[in-house]
């Protein structure tokens, strides 16, 4: 049988493992609500092609996403 260690393992440790900062939030409301303009200009441009409304469902959730990032970073990043 494999000997277990003597300490317990930390694999939520505080340091690699903590709450994103405001800054943080801000950052990534950012790339989402980005992302979510990128994949609206994709539905434009792909007209014709069918699936091009799977880009409309990546810009919807993107941008949903994003507020969720900016709400946060308003709240104080929790």
């Amino acid at each position: 049988m494999a000997e277990q260690p003597q300490h317990p393992i930390d694999h939520a440790h505080p340091e690699f493992f903590r709450e994103p900062t405001p800054r943080e939030h801000r950052i990534a409301a950012g790339l989402f609500i980005g992302f979510a303009v990128f994949f609206a200009l994709l539905f434009v441009v792909l007209r014709g092609w069918w699936p091009r409304w799977i880009f409309v469902a990546q810009a919807v959730y993107s941008f949903l996403d994003g507020v969720r990032h900016w709400r946060d970073a308003r709240r104080g990043g929790s």
